[in-house]
Order: C-alpha cells, then structure tokens, then sequence
C-alpha cells in the first residue's frame, strides 16, 4: 500500500477518531469532528516564541478535520460560529485530504466606568 493510501486510511481511523485526538464541535449549529491544536495557533502567532502580551484582544485556534467532514465554506475572511463564538477564518489548506483551519476571534475588553 502506498504511503498516500495509508494516510487516507489512517485520517478516520486514527486522527480524526474522538477515541484518539478529535473531539466534536459545532460550525454555525452543525456538528462535526475535528482536532482543536492551541499550540499550532501560537506557534504561527508567535514563530514559536511563547506569548507574553497580555491585552492583545484576540484569540486563534487552528483545527485539523477531513476535507470531506467541513461543514462551511473554504473561504478565508468568512465569519463562522465555532461552538457558539465568533470567529473570522484567517487561513484555510488542504494537505492530503486533512483541512487545516486557523480561526480568528476578536473579544475586545470592556472599558472601566467610573463607578467602578
């Protein structure tokens, strides 16, 4: 078997499998199995040095899902609910038949008012 087969083998049955790394999750109300990596988010964020800021009014999160499973478009700069939060998607590949997703939510802070 070629290598190419055995990773489309393996996507469900070892990857995307929410016995192993995935976990399910909800794109606009749909539900559907995905691998969340923070980690992947802050690497590309940061270029792999750790993240001091801390009022940076933002958070990103990368997701990893077959390309057959997504349940929105492949646009970038399209604006999803991803289990019931506002994100942007700010990049979007396939490699081998595993989307890799990177998403982008801006939480801005509240202002202190002077009762406070």
């Amino acid at each position: 078997m070629a290598l190419k087969d055995m990773i489309q083998n393996h996507r469900e049955r070892v990857f995307i499998n929410t016995n192993h790394f995935a976990t399910t999750h909800t794109l606009n109300g749909i539900p559907f199995n995905c691998v969340v990596d923070d980690d992947e988010a802050l690497k590309r964020k940061n270029n792999n040095v750790n993240d001091i800021s801390w009022d940076n009014n933002h958070t990103e999160t990368f997701i990893y899902v077959r390309d057959e499973d997504w349940p929105g478009r492949r646009v970038p700069n399209e604006h999803v609910w991803f289990d019931n939060r506002s994100f942007k998607i700010e990049q979007i590949h396939s490699n081998m038949g595993i989307l890799g997703i990177l998403l982008v939510s801006i939480n801005p802070k509240p202002i202190a008012g002077d009762d406070m």
